[in-house]
């Protein structure tokens, strides 16, 4: 006869595990934008990933965008302003997440802040600082952090970006699988003819991605990527849906793991510019 103990064990590895990979790992929010492209986007820009992937992109975001993302579990939304009456472009953000995990239920929700400016022709420069609290049944915990981005467009067509992640680094008196870590994300953005964009992106922790973006008219938009975490060996394809009109956007994003079914996900953005 089987030992019960022995299952409830290897069960609470595994959720340990899992704890580890999906919130330690997963250190930045993706729009379905950049969910669709296998999280590509620190050299793009959009309303969705200013706030989350890199603050330096906020400068070329002209106007204002009220942005909303609507996942299993999970709800962002953003509010951004680059108007020619604003003194620095500036967006205001909020992220909440719910998780199952081996103690109980985690909550997370996000509060940041981001600025944006040109700190010399065709360099633009962003901060982003993040106050974030997790609660769990039976504690809670807080952390304050910061991220830095840098973004460089030698052609209206081209885009090199740069962004360093939780600058302040790991708080040490909270679980560790719950610290946010430093970390490094670079990307690049290259248009094609205004028929197609790619993406590539890379982090510090050994994440690569690729996306490719395909205008079918001038508002429909299919987007498709490829992630491989290479220290995690963890593979996604992603895919996804667009529709960037002049009264708002819609947008829908699929991601499927190759390992994990937690790997799957669907989401769905809705922007509006005024």
């Amino acid at each position: 006869m089987r030992n019960p103990w022995n299952l409830v064990n290897k069960r609470s590895v595994f959720l340990l595990v899992y704890l580890s990979v999906n919130v330690a790992v997963a250190q930045v929010y993706n729009s379905s934008i950049s969910s669709a492209t296998a999280g590509t986007g620190r050299a793009t820009v959009e309303a969705g990933d200013a706030a989350f992937l890199n603050p330096a992109s906020l400068v070329h975001l002209r106007g204002r965008y009220l942005w909303s993302s609507f996942a299993d579990d999970e709800l962002a939304i953003s509010l951004s302003d680059n108007t020619p009456e604003t003194v620095i472009p500036a967006a205001l953000s909020y992220f909440k997440k719910r998780d199952k995990i081996s103690t109980g239920e985690l909550n997370q929700h996000n509060f940041s802040m981001s600025l944006s400016e040109f700190v010399i022709d065709k360099v633009s420069f962003g901060v982003t600082g993040h106050y974030l609290e997790q609660k769990l049944p039976n504690s809670s915990y807080r952390q304050i952090n910061g991220d830095l981005g840098v973004m460089y467009t030698p052609r209206p067509h081209v885009g090199l970006a740069l962004v360093a992640y939780n600058v302040f680094g790991e708080k040490n008196d909270i679980p560790k699988e719950l610290r946010k870590k430093f970390h490094l994300g670079a990307g690049f953005n290259y248009i094609y003819k205004n028929v197609a964009r790619f993406r590539l992106d890379a982090t510090s922790e050994s994440v690569f991605m690729a996306g490719l973006e395909t205008y079918a008219t001038p508002f429909l938009i299919t987007r498709f990527g490829y992630q491989n975490d290479i220290i995690d060996k963890r593979e996604l394809l992603t895919a996804g849906l667009g529709f960037k009109g002049p009264r708002f956007g819609l947008h829908y994003a699929y991601q499927g793991g190759q390992q994990s079914s937690a790997d799957y996900r669907h989401s769905v953005d809705l922007e509006i510019p005024f």
